[in-house]
């Protein structure tokens, strides 16, 4: 906890002087090498989460945070960070929205779910393996998720991959998400800083959001097969303007296996280009490079980032 402390204080001093965008040093991060190592490079964790805390219902089908998930929040034994799960398209989720009614606060289930990190929801200083508090709300703050979930007890959700949407109502709503030009125009002027010891990497960042965006990705190269996903780096362009990029960098998108984009996705070569709803987490491959070059000496990147595809659209 200490080195933690010790990072934040000069984060403050050095970090601010670097950029504005760089937040408050109390919105840190503090993970274990060892995990970070296993995860960079799959799309999924799973883990049996004690869940604490849940609504009945999930979110209607709008636009920003009113996108059709239910989130849960609880503790664990894998992540061991504050955390919180949730179930896309929750409404189509039906036995296990459920068994997930039926469940006891506290109650552990076994969960799958796509492993996110995102200072959507920062609080203060988060260490890995520390002990975590009972949350007190679905929502608490965190930056690790695990988003969406791909499996809940015994209940596969797979299938909840798909453009969000809520039938049930007249006329029929479809979740309204960010364009690629507003999304990706704000994840392109985030920083990071960065440092690392022999055991741990801290990251401090400003408070993000932006969750979902609709874009076009064109394929860079061929689908690689990472064992729990397929993921490939590729161009990104707003789907009313095909002829430029929004960002000038590539970036990897990662397609669960099971799911109907990862369906999509096998077989398309370079220069395949589809229409989809994605949400971003940051690369922690890219996390990890930057903390093996740099190790003590903290230094302030843009933020690496990659794309969860969570549905293919019309085009």
């Amino acid at each position: 906890m200490n080195s933690m402390k010790r990072f934040s204080a000069a984060l403050l001093i050095g970090v601010l002087a670097c950029s504005p965008l760089v937040c408050l040093a109390d919105q840190t991060l503090s993970l274990t090498k060892d995990f970070v190592n296993q995860v960079k490079d799959r799309a999924t964790v799973s883990t049996d989460l004690q869940v604490d805390v849940h609504p009945q219902t999930p979110h209607s089908v709008v636009e920003k945070a009113e996108d059709g998930d239910i989130h849960m929040a609880g503790r664990d034994n894998v992540i061991k960070l504050p955390l919180v799960a949730e179930i896309l398209n929750a409404r189509f989720e039906k036995d296990t929205m459920q068994f997930l009614n039926q469940i006891s606060d506290g109650q552990s289930v076994s969960v799958t779910g796509v492993w996110r990190i995102w200072f959507e929801h920062p609080g203060p200083g988060q260490v890995q393996n520390q002990p975590v508090p009972v949350p007190t709300s679905s929502n608490p703050d965190h930056v690790f998720e695990l988003h969406p979930i791909t499996r809940f007890g015994t209940f596969d959700c797979l299938d909840s991959f798909l453009n969000i949407t809520n039938p049930n109502v007249s006329p029929p709503k479809v979740y309204k998400a960010y364009s690629a030009t507003t999304a990706f125009g704000e994840y392109k002027n985030l920083q990071v800083a960065i440092k690392a010891t022999s055991t741990r990497v801290f990251l401090a960042t400003a408070k993000t959001g932006f969750n979902y965006t609709e874009f076009v990705m064109e394929l860079a190269g061929k689908p690689k097969d990472m064992g729990d996903s397929f993921m490939v780096m590729a161009h990104i362009y707003d789907s009313q303007n095909l002829e430029e990029p929004v960002v000038e960098t590539m970036h990897r998108m990662v397609f669960v296996k099971g799911s109907p984009p990862a369906v999509q996705i096998q077989g398309l070569k370079k220069g395949a280009t589809l229409h989809v709803l994605g949400i971003p987490r940051v690369n922690l491959k890219e996390v990890m490079a930057v903390a093996n070059k740099h190790g003590a000496n903290e230094i302030v990147v843009p933020l690496p980032y990659e794309l969860i595809i969570v549905a293919v659209l019309p085009e």
